[in-house]
């Protein structure tokens, strides 16, 4: 299992904006094959930083995600929306209280999704 745990910070008069964007690739995200969950928050002590948390079944369903059309829509509307350093992780799980999850662990390769968006 593959998680990826991400933040933006957001210009503050464009939070809304930015968090109907998010939404929505997290709504087209969860109907992806190999989506397992994907969450989106708002950051309690610093509400212009949307947060998400996602939980892929493999790596290559992730990568078949961000080659997705809304992952490319996200991607070109979002950066006029930051205020700041996108960061992310992601996480190879092999095992969840104690069963695997996979057989084998992968090494995983950082990917670059935009100039400022890079996942490792």
């Amino acid at each position: 299992m593959i998680i990826v745990k991400g933040s933006f910070p957001i210009k503050s008069d464009q939070q809304p904006e930015a968090l109907e964007l998010v939404q929505q690739l997290a709504s087209a995200s969860r109907k992806e094959q190999g989506c397992l969950a994907y969450e989106v928050y708002v950051q309690a002590d610093e509400p212009r930083v949307i947060m998400v948390w996602q939980q892929w079944r493999c790596l290559d369903s992730l990568e078949v995600h961000f080659g997705s059309e809304h992952v490319d829509a996200f991607l070109d509307a979002i950066p006029d929306l930051i205020d700041g350093e996108v960061s992310s992780a992601r996480f190879d799980v092999s095992g969840v209280d104690g069963e695997p999850v996979v057989d084998e662990p992968q090494d995983i390769a950082p990917v670059v999704l935009a100039d400022n968006i890079t996942l490792h």
